[in-house]
């Protein structure tokens, strides 16, 4: 599943693990221990948000980019 998900840090892959873990995201049903069919929408979602992500890439003013190196330095200082 971690190889559908863009890994732009440490903390991002650590969240990942902890949320898209089979056990911890109820993709194992816990009534039956089958595939739980309410979570199969997640693999479409985040190969959508990654495809969005890589697109916008290029179309970033300076203005933007400025924007979001703030805004990464304001979260890294939380």
């Amino acid at each position: 599943m971690l190889n559908l998900l863009y890994i732009i840090n440490r903390d991002f892959l650590q969240r990942a693990i902890e949320i898209f873990n089979p056990r911890n995201a109820f993709y194992i049903n816990r009534n039956d221990g089958l595939f739980n069919n309410a979570v199969n929408h997640q693999k479409d979602t985040l190969i959508n948000a990654n495809t969005l992500v890589e697109l916008g890439r290029g179309v970033y003013s300076k203005e933007d980019l400025d924007n979001i190196s703030r805004l990464k330095q304001k979260w890294a200082n939380i």
